[in-house]
């Protein structure tokens, strides 16, 4: 079953890159990024809590970036190395799918650069996160919310076939996403804690770019760092299970039918995985909120929850280290307080 829908979608993948891309050539030809930029990243790492007994647990704040979400470092990269690297005397149009936040930081840097941005996204997206993408005038599709993210990418590769002036941006195989994180979000957090060695670096897949960027930051200063990727139990990275819309955790899905996430399956085929219930995800939202006031979204909350995990298993003088990818919508808000009452 694996080699018959490897065959669908393309999965190979390039060295990574030795350097962030150049903002330069994105900053002179669109001004109006410059103020997007100046406030992308430098987001706090907090101290969270953590198990009794355990390793401290520290968490980069990703929903502090301007609209709200780690995606917005990735965008960023992705959209400053297609405009760098255009060529052709026809304006520059970008296409990409997501499940949710991608779409939104191309949608909102699409509308800064006036750059036309296609989106292909999920028909279950939350209606809070599809308005505000529909407000910057980014063009939307939505794909059927059963074929999940591969049939997402499958919508994505038919569009780009039928229109040669897209050009698509692919973040699961474009690797200015690796090195969004390596050199912006993990350098980040390496200046963040000082002279502290980091013991396990703990995060949510997703497409695997920030996972796999911030563990080639910090295995430089913590070669025997541990790491564990965060998915939801209904979808879990590399499952063989075909794509389905059972409701789970956005943006952390396996693409099902086997098929594994090129970077994790080329950057860290040894990293452990932890999956999470949507219903665990959601209880975790509301407990991280009573615990400390800030609101985290499910897949932040399953990144401390299996954070925690691995925290129990360290001293209490090791660091694991976290990301909060995002603050969640209201619509994810709404069902965490409907499964507590």
């Amino acid at each position: 079953m694996t080699e018959t829908f490897q065959s669908e979608i393309e999965l190979s993948i390039a060295d990574p890159l030795t350097e962030a891309p150049d903002r330069t050539v994105a900053l002179a030809r669109h001004p109006r990024l410059r103020e997007f930029a100046d406030r992308l990243g430098d987001t706090p790492l907090v101290e969270v809590p953590g198990p009794p007994g355990g390793a401290r647990i520290m968490a980069k704040y990703e929903f502090t970036n301007p609209f709200g979400s780690v995606k917005d470092r990735t965008a960023f990269a992705l959209v400053c190395r297609a405009i760098a690297t255009h060529t052709g005397p026809e304006p520059l149009r970008l296409l990409d799918a997501s499940a949710g936040n991608m779409a939104r930081a191309l949608a909102g840097i699409g509308e800064l650069a006036g750059i036309p941005m296609r989106l292909v996204v999920p028909a279950v997206i939350p209606p809070s996160l599809l308005t505000a993408i529909e407000k910057t005038g980014a063009e939307v599709e939505l794909a059927d919310a059963a074929g999940g993210l591969l049939g997402m990418i499958k919508v994505c590769e038919g569009i780009a076939a039928r229109d040669p002036g897209l050009t698509p941006l692919v973040q699961h195989r474009n690797m200015a996403n690796i090195a969004a994180h390596e050199f912006g979000t993990g350098a980040e957090i390496l200046q963040q804690l000082g002279e502290d060695r980091p013991a396990a670096w703990v995060g949510a897949i997703g497409t695997g770019g920030t996972l796999a960027g911030v563990y080639r930051a910090l295995r430089g200063r913590s070669p025997e760092l541990l790491v564990a990727g965060v998915t939801p139990s209904e979808m879990p990275y590399g499952t063989e299970r075909a794509p389905h819309s059972e409701p789970r955790f956005a943006g952390a899905g396996g693409f099902g039918n086997g098929l594994r996430q090129p970077f994790i399956d080329t950057q860290l085929p040894g990293a452990a995985h932890h999956h999470v219930p949507y219903a665990e995800a959601l209880h975790g939202m509301l407990e991280y909120r009573r615990q400390t006031g800030t609101s985290i979204g499910a897949s932040a909350a399953a990144a401390w929850l299996s954070a925690k995990k691995v925290a129990a298993q360290l001293d209490p003088d090791q660091i694991v280290v976290t990301l909060f990818a995002d603050a969640g919508p209201e619509e994810d808000w709404q069902r965490a307080e409907q499964l507590a009452s």
